[in-house]
């Protein structure tokens, strides 16, 4: 991507140059956005114990560091990163080596971390083909950005941080790049929406596609003839985001058909009642032959999106109005007019009240 020069940003007087409080590379970047998706947990078993770490979040605002934070600082291969773990954690892992060990000072407690790891680690340097050893565990003073871990391992519930590596502005370090490429292994976990998130749910009697040439062309009184219009056969189509479903009308109640599905394709015909001019010339045109999709609704109301995935055929929506009142015309979801359904012949049709909202 091309450099943008910046102005200058004038401060009291003084001319100062703009210098982001972050700087990251293109390199870094993909890395990033390669390995901060949910996934699943990594389930493990350590001296008889269950062992479970899950990526949870990628920090790039540090958050103060718990009192009982411990920095492991890491050597991998020629390179070296620094994870910090609640001190439980660590008492924890010692206790596996022998029972009643209180946590040791330097250079002995990264000796026991290291003999009670000794399983994960044999298994990451098979993996990942690099050395690991545990040069030291001090007091936790590393803030980041970092790499946050949920960690289970028996009774112990707990945050784990790996710290990024610096600068963020060049490549990425080796140690990192493979610890990608063994977190990419991992499944990605969609992440579930609150039952009480709200959607809209619309009831649409029909819709129409037809030219931008028509739509300003129109005026009170005109009608819109629907390519496809449900009301005609006493239905109506239920439509929440991209989803659909067909619903009987029954008063002010709309009866549930079937399962909601993905919209089917477009229509590829239009008609309106408001006739076009014989012929304008191309030079009139360039933008008046854009097709648009009208849309004419009865109605629409928010719904809990757990309501939404409990309804199933046969399920009674109270549209709390008269099914034959007044029509919203919308285009690209937005209200541009209103209308009466009213009959032409043997078709259905919408009467407008007025003109449509851009049609100057």
């Amino acid at each position: 991507m091309p450099s943008v020069k910046l102005p200058p940003v004038t401060t009291m007087g003084k001319l100062t140059s703009f210098k982001p409080a972050l700087t990251l590379s293109h390199a870094v970047v993909s890395w990033c956005n390669g390995i901060a998706a949910p996934r699943t947990p990594v389930q493990s078993c350590l001296s008889d114990r269950p062992l479970s770490v899950r990526m949870e979040r990628l920090v790039w605002q540090p958050e103060p560091l718990a009192p009982s934070m411990l920095d492991c600082v890491w050597g991998v291969g020629d390179e070296m990163i620094v994870l910090s773990v609640p001190c439980s954690l660590a008492e924890a892992l010692i206790s596996t080596v022998q029972s009643g060990l209180t946590l040791p000072s330097e250079p002995s407690r990264s000796l026991v971390l290291e003999l009670a790891l000794e399983p994960v680690i044999a298994r990451l340097e098979a993996e990942t083909q690099q050395s690991l050893q545990l040069l030291r565990v001090d007091k936790a003073t590393m803030l980041g950005p970092y790499l946050e871990f949920d960690i289970m391992y028996g009774p112990f519930r707990g945050k784990g941080r790996l710290v990024l590596f610096s600068p963020l502005d060049g490549p990425v370090p080796h140690a990192f790049r493979v610890f990608g490429q063994l977190l990419s292994q991992v499944p990605r976990q969609t992440r579930k929406l609150s039952p009480e998130l709200p959607v809209i749910m619309a009831a649409e009697i029909g819709s129409l596609r037809t030219s931008a040439t028509l739509l300003r062309k129109a005026c009170a009184g005109d009608a819109l003839l629907p390519d496809v219009i449900p009301f005609a056969r006493d239905q109506v189509v239920l439509s929440v985001g991209r989803l659909w479903a067909a619903a009987d009308l029954a008063g002010d109640r709309l009866i549930l058909r079937g399962p909601f599905r993905p919209h089917p394709r477009p229509l590829e015909y239009a008609h309106m009642t408001t006739q076009p001019e014989s012929q304008q010339p191309r030079s009139e045109a360039d933008l008046d032959d854009i097709e648009i999709t009208l849309v004419f609704e009865c109605g629409r109301w928010p719904l809990a999106l757990g309501a939404l995935r409990s309804v199933g055929e046969g399920h009674v929506f109270e549209l709390g109005r008269p099914v034959d009142g007044p029509v919203d015309i919308l285009a690209n979801g937005q209200r541009i007019g209103r209308g009466d359904i009213v009959r032409i012949g043997d078709e259905l049709g919408i009467r407008l009240r007025g003109r449509l909202a851009g049609n100057d």
